[in-house]
């Protein structure tokens, strides 16, 4: 009986030309937006490339770096930017030293020089996989559910079903199970002919660490989401005796879900829980340096007034010693207050975006569209890597370049010096490493959870309506 009923949805469905308009869409937009994407990501990665090379080709020893325009550090733009653009536009890709002649330490300040060459594209979003099925395929679940059962109580086909004593709970399986493949089979058709074009192209997605997986995970996600609309149609539809009902309450539910609620999460979040901007932030570093350095110059002028002129006297010595301490305790005073304001900063940012996520969390939309940035390397996971990695060069360079630089202060001005041997040896060089998988798996794991218990939320709602539908 199960296997009848599956049968005739599957038949109503194609009889209906749903099938082939879902198909024509998904064969239509996927591949288009997968393609505009590659060729985005092999002009950015050109970019990147050539970045790279002319900097490198500047930049051989550390005397280069300090006489050259500072080092700098690049990241690699992310071969599955096809799935999700995410923050891409936003988030640094430039790590370049900032670097007061002759005052250690060197900062690292975070940049991006990405763009889109259509303008135009900003106000809409790019045609990536999260528009397709955050858009796309999330309306054609609910014109697939609206009618499911209100629809057919108007056209008397339901009454029909039903006086043949068939078990509601099969009947309701049935539609659910005929009209997800209707919607599942081009959405993973389409998407499997982007990977064919993908490969014949020459874009190695193996080159990504864990890439399939992610693809994998992506592709659970949306099938989650989509299948999370078409859930919640059938309840909607199971509540009402109209389709016209069904399908106007839908429609306000979407543009609630997708359009209104993220925004309001994100502005509670920031009411709750503000933050320091970067400007903000940049200014406070400022004037902590203003601050250290101008109790720093009062102790060493100090010192500089009692050295003789005598470069080779043991007084001079002993005073450039002193010099040296002062500028070293100082200088660690300075890294300790930057560092202290760094990570105050990044906790609270990181603190608001975990509060706008538990806020977000319980619409549909923000548990796909954020993971699936994630899952792409172009969400705030790799934002904080790269600024991770960016750091961590950071202190490279100041150990192995900056701090050892001697800088001496006299009566007659000020000399900074690096002996030849540091000078000539070679410049400490950057390669990115994006996050883990493993991390993109744990972070949004919580998602997934949340798109499994929407499901059958949304599916249960729908069974216990149907179970007790008057079909009269």
């Amino acid at each position: 009986m199960m296997r009848t009923l599956f049968v005739k949805e599957i038949r109503e469905a194609f009889a209906s030309r749903r099938f082939w308009v879902i198909l024509g869409l998904c064969l239509v937009l996927i591949p288009l937006g997968v393609e505009v994407s590659l060729k985005d990501y092999q002009t950015r990665l050109q970019n990147y490339r050539e970045a790279v090379r002319i900097y490198q080709d500047q930049t051989k020893t550390v005397s280069d770096v300090l006489y050259k325009g500072g080092a700098k550090a690049f990241a690699p733009p992310s071969p599955l930017g096809f799935l999700s653009l995410g923050l891409a536009l936003v988030n640094p890709n430039v790590a370049e030293t900032q670097y007061k002649y002759g005052e250690p330490p060197a900062v690292m300040r975070l940049s991006n020089n990405q763009g889109r060459d259509n303008l135009y594209e900003f106000f809409y979003g790019p045609l990536d996989l999260i528009f397709v099925v955050g858009v796309v395929m999330s309306l054609l679940a609910i014109i697939m559910s609206y009618g499911a059962i209100a629809g057919e109580k108007e056209q008397g086909t339901l009454g029909l079903v039903l006086s043949n004593s068939l078990p509601r709970a099969k009947i309701i399986l049935a539609k659910t199970a005929a009209n997800s493949l209707v919607l599942i089979v081009p959405f993973i058709a389409a998407l499997a002919l982007s990977l064919i074009i993908l490969e014949i192209q020459g874009v190695s997605l193996a080159a990504l660490g864990g890439a399939w997986v992610s693809i994998g995970l992506a592709v659970l996600f949306a099938v989650l989401f989509i299948g999370a609309f078409f859930n919640l149609g059938l309840l909607v539809s199971a509540l009402t005796k109209q389709a016209v009902a069904a399908l106007v309450t839908l429609l306000l539910a979407w543009v609630f879900l997708y359009g209104v609620y993220p925004r309001l999460a994100s502005a509670a979040a920031q009411v709750i829980h503000p933050v320091k901007s970067e400007a903000r932030l940049a200014l406070e570093k400022a004037q902590i340096r203003v601050n250290i350095e101008k109790a720093r110059d009062t102790e060493i002028d100090k010192l500089a007034k009692a050295m003789p002129d005598d470069e080779k006297s043991a007084a001079y010595e002993e005073g450039k010693k002193k010099q040296e301490e002062v500028r070293a305790k100082y200088r660690t005073d300075l890294e300790a207050g930057w560092q202290a304001l760094e990570r105050e900063s990044e906790a609270r940012r990181a603190a608001l975006l975990g509060l706008t996520a538990d806020i977000a969390r319980l619409s549909p939309v923000s548990a796909f569209v954020r993971p699936l940035a994630e899952i792409s390397r172009t969400g705030w996971l790799e934002y904080r890597q790269f600024g991770a990695e960016a750091r961590e060069f950071e202190n490279v360079l100041n150990r192995d370049v900056f701090d050892k630089l001697t800088f001496v202060r006299m009566r007659g001005g000020a000399v900074v010096n690096l002996d030849e041997k540091a000078a000539a040896a070679t410049a400490p060089t950057f390669e990115y490493r994006p996050t883990p998988v493993e991390a993109v798996v744990r972070n949004v794991l919580p998602d997934l959870v949340l798109l499994v218990l929407f499901n059958l939320l949304f599916f249960a709602g729908a069974f216990i309506a149907f179970i007790r539908y008057d079909a009269r």
